[in-house]
């Protein structure tokens, strides 16, 4: 993009190189002993998962990342804009390791995004990356997934975790 000497274009020409990386560094995030809480978010501040049918095929995709076996998929909250998942991949048949939740998750985006343009979303459907953070033993991850589903209502969605059709708990935690 070229940049302008006066205006905005100037100041965001090396945003790329400002970035700061948000995985950590030298984590294996193939590592199934871990459980990851994952927030993705759509683009543009937009809300596309109002839409019924945008919002149960994201639903269907992401268990179908677990009838698969990619991966454990202990709870799961699709709001308007983002997507709440606390997950572990799963160890592969066959292979030393999992496969890399980073991987798992740029192809479930992917995927997302060109089921997404059947329902009139024009360009990406995703902000670039998402947000993670790594379970840690001492972490009540109970609290943490109890947490994830009761968004809709502390957004003021509904009364009740259980009245929004966009979440679940699936798979035992590893406590």
């Amino acid at each position: 993009m070229p940049a302008r000497k006066e205006g905005l274009m100037y100041r965001w020409q090396d945003l790329s190189k400002r970035r700061k990386a948000i995985r950590l560094k030298n984590f294996d995030y193939s590592n199934s002993d871990y459980v990851y809480f994952i927030t993705m978010c759509a683009r543009h501040l937009s809300s596309p998962f109002l839409s019924r049918g945008l919002a149960q095929e994201i639903l269907k995709s992401l268990l179908s990342l677990r009838d698969e076996g990619k991966i454990f998929l202990y709870c799961y909250c699709l709001m308007p804009d983002h997507l709440h998942v606390v997950l572990s991949p799963r160890p592969s048949c066959g292979r030393e390791s999992s496969e890399d939740v980073s991987k798992i998750l740029g192809d479930f985006k992917s995927y997302t995004t060109r089921l997404s343009w059947k329902h009139g979303i024009k360009g990406k459907l995703w902000q670039r990356s998402f947000y993670d953070h790594v379970g840690r033993k001492e972490e009540d991850l109970t609290a943490i997934c109890d947490y994830i589903i009761a968004n809709p209502v502390r957004k003021g969605l509904v009364g009740n975790p259980e009245d929004w059709s966009h979440s679940g708990l699936l798979d035992p935690l590893p406590l």
